[in-house]
């Protein structure tokens, strides 16, 4: 269900930076929409865990946590987060990122924990002890195994999120703009959006 009242802000200031991005033609996204409606329960909090576990320090570099989070995205179905983690990454590793990464064509490591993660989220009662030992053959430690996990929780949150509030894209060029963007300033907003 598409909320009206996330699109408007809530404060006067946010009303203003959510119309000027308009017409820059650079609309802010409904994540960012959703967590400047509800900074202080779920705004600030979310882009903290979000920038922490895609951007903060990790042996996976940024585009593979990318990538992991389309894998996660795609496995639950969702449209929006696919969109842009799924093109992030292909700016970060290069090429294609749909479903013939499994080919391995991002390393062993990376496919046994993307095999791993898409499982997991598929049926998360039941990690597949073949998959787990796949990931630790391929040579991921515990820590790596962490942080490709704490991905895969972050979007198995929003997914939920983006699918039932419908967060959806004006335009391709937005999708686009918006990954670039992601991109190069990772996942905060200005704190004054936030209040």
């Amino acid at each position: 269900m598409r909320l009206a009242e996330y699109s408007r802000g809530r404060s006067r200031l946010q009303r203003v930076a959510l119309w000027l991005t308009r017409r820059a033609g650079a609309e802010l996204d409904d994540v960012a929409k959703v967590s400047m409606r509800r900074p202080t329960f779920f705004g600030r909090p979310f882009l903290a865990l979000v920038d922490e576990v895609l951007r903060g320090e990790s042996v996976w570099s940024a585009g593979e946590r990318e990538f992991f989070a389309g894998v996660v995205s795609g496995a639950n179905q969702c449209g929006f987060c696919v969109g842009t983690h799924a093109e992030i990454a292909r700016l970060e590793l290069g090429g294609v990122t749909d479903a013939s990464w499994k080919d391995g064509r991002y390393g062993e490591k990376v496919t046994a924990t993307a095999n791993l993660l898409e499982a997991l989220t598929h049926e998360p009662d039941s990690i597949p002890h073949s998959q787990l030992a796949s990931v630790r053959s391929a040579g991921v430690d515990h820590a790596a195994l962490i942080d490709a996990l704490y991905v895969a929780f972050v979007f198995n949150v929003i997914n939920r999120i983006a699918d039932a509030l419908d967060f959806r894209y004006r335009s391709e060029r937005d999708r686009l703009r918006g990954a670039r963007i992601l991109r190069h300033n990772g996942y905060r907003l200005p704190g004054w959006l936030l209040r």
